[in-house]
């Protein structure tokens, strides 16, 4: 649809004092709040897609018994990211541009640039509010076959036993009892071969919805535990950092994600095809004025051991 003078008259109405457009106000969350570059690894690509694959570190020195044993590391699964085109554009009335007595619906590059940030934040949300779903929006190909967040987590040795270690998807509801006791789960995270990991839990990622009982936990010095007058030290005081992800209440206003803020990147990969594009011509037969913005990207998960999601009903 164009935009022309017809849609828009009083913007030609010179007894309209004055006109505004709302990021003139205020600006929009995505502006205040932008994530993507915090929660993933941004990179750029030229290819197709980009393929993942990771191999396990090898097993333990066994005794000497005076003829060499060889260790082999254990294979891991392949992720493949395929990066997305996504275009847009607007027309304006050439009739409307010259008579347009505001600055109002001017800046069309910017309107589109704005528009292309705010498209890749909520992507960039989305990844993390469906880290229990299988339905990816720019992996194609997952190997393990499973969500990024799940119970059923395997290895391709068959010799490791995946009974413990191995899931990083639990429903328990944001308080100090569950905190501790996925920080416990996380350290007890294996890998590929059986061995256990060494991720450091420190991060808690929520919506605005449990701020105030997670800077609760991590703020109170004594009684966050108290029953019956006593005040029992806090250990998990000033223990996480809090990031506050209001874009992951418009999905749930009750999950929450523990996680290692030294392997986020690692873990979260977003390829750049192509950065905004901007483009403007002006139709010859129309006279029409034309804008428009191309860009290609995606993003998907190449390991799950930095995360443990809670979907909390």
């Amino acid at each position: 649809m164009n935009i022309t003078q017809s849609r828009f008259q009083l913007l030609v109405d010179n007894t309209v004092r004055k006109v505004h457009e709302d990021p003139e106000f205020l600006k929009e969350l995505h502006q205040e709040e932008a994530y993507r570059d915090q929660m993933y690894d941004v990179s750029p690509t030229d290819r197709a897609f980009e393929e993942f694959y990771g191999v396990s570190g090898i097993g333990d020195i066994p005794r000497f018994n005076g003829t060499l044993e060889y260790l082999t590391p254990s294979p891991g699964y392949l992720q493949r990211i395929e990066a997305a085109e996504f275009a847009a554009g607007m027309a304006i009335e050439r009739k409307f541009w010259n008579h347009n007595l505001s600055g109002v619906l001017k800046n069309y590059a910017q309107m589109l640039k704005t528009s292309s940030h705010r498209t890749k934040e909520k992507y960039a949300c989305k990844g993390y509010a469906k880290l229990d779903s299988t339905a990816f929006d720019f992996m194609p190909l997952n190997e393990e076959g499973v969500a990024v967040a799940s119970t059923a987590h395997t290895t391709k040795d068959t010799s490791v036993s995946t009974a413990s270690g191995f899931a990083n998807l639990g429903t328990s509801a944001l308080d100090e009892v569950s905190v501790e006791a996925t920080r416990l789960l996380m350290r007890g995270f294996r890998g590929l071969n059986g061995e256990r990991l060494a991720p450091h839990p420190d991060t808690l990622i929520i919506p605005d919805d449990l701020s105030k009982v997670a800077n609760e936990i991590n703020s109170t010095s004594t009684g966050l535990y108290a029953t019956g007058g006593e005040q029992t030290t806090n250990v998990q005081k000033g223990r996480w950092k809090i990031i506050t992800w209001s874009m992951l209440g418009d999905y749930s206003t009750k999950n929450w994600i523990m996680a290692d803020s030294s392997m986020i990147k690692k873990c979260a990969k977003w390829l750049v095809g192509v950065e905004d594009e901007p483009a403007n011509t002006i139709d010859f037969e129309t006279k029409v004025i034309k804008h428009s913005l191309y860009s290609e990207w995606g993003f998907g998960f190449v390991s799950w051991y930095g995360f443990y999601f809670h979907q909390v009903t």
